[in-house]
């Protein structure tokens, strides 16, 4: 009755990842693309879900695996997913994987420096989701609560960074104050599951 084996128990009753989403994770694996995983993408679908979130910002598509999560949520409520990723191969790969789903009508990735993109966006987001440089995390933060809609979730992976939120190195010192503001400036937590989600919301002080 170890953390290991409650980690192996949780993940063994987790129902099959939908779409070609158990296909991703095979490949990310192999190589050795880091990706949020079955129980953090498992989240998300529920939390657009369980809010009905129609607009969906995501900050770093990489290869679409959480995309495609949010995208087949987002296609229950009827909203749509905008996802912003730098890379310009891993955009390409991204939308390969967003077709493949059939979500193409529900998910645009936008291909840019989410700190350029993001001031240019129209309206506000009920559900905003951050994975993405570690260093722009408080930089994402001041451009991305303005943009929550009342009752809007910040939701952010990497909240521990590998443990370096208690060192200090650059990226742990940023991902630490990120975490600071969000506690500051919305009913929040962390949740301490794989590397760390944070979690607020918006509306409530």
């Amino acid at each position: 009755m170890h953390d290991e084996r409650m980690i192996e128990y949780v993940h063994s009753i987790l129902p099959k990842s939908p779409s070609i989403l158990a296909s991703i994770e095979d490949d990310a694996r192999q190589r050795g693309i880091p990706i949020v995983g079955p129980l953090i993408g498992r989240l998300l679908f529920l939390l657009i879900l369980a809010t009905r979130a129609k607009r969906v910002l995501e900050i770093g598509t990489a290869v679409g695996y959480s995309t495609i999560w949010l995208g087949l949520a987002a296609k229950k409520v009827k909203g749509r997913v905008t996802s912003i990723e730098i890379d310009h191969t891993r955009a390409d790969e991204a939308r390969a994987n967003i077709h493949t789903a059939n979500l193409d009508d529900t998910v645009e990735v936008i291909t840019g420096d989410a700190l350029d993109v993001i001031p240019r966006l129209k309206g506000r987001f009920n559900l905003i989701f951050i994975d993405d440089s570690k260093d722009n995390y408080p930089r994402y933060f001041e451009l991305c609560y303005p943009r929550l809609s009342k009752n809007g979730l910040l939701v952010a992976d990497n909240a521990l960074w590998h443990g370096e939120v208690l060192k200090d190195s650059k990226e742990g010192k940023a991902v630490a104050r990120f975490n600071s503001m969000l506690i500051s400036n919305m009913d929040a937590l962390v949740l301490p599951v794989r590397d760390g989600l944070a979690i607020g919301i918006k509306g409530y002080r």
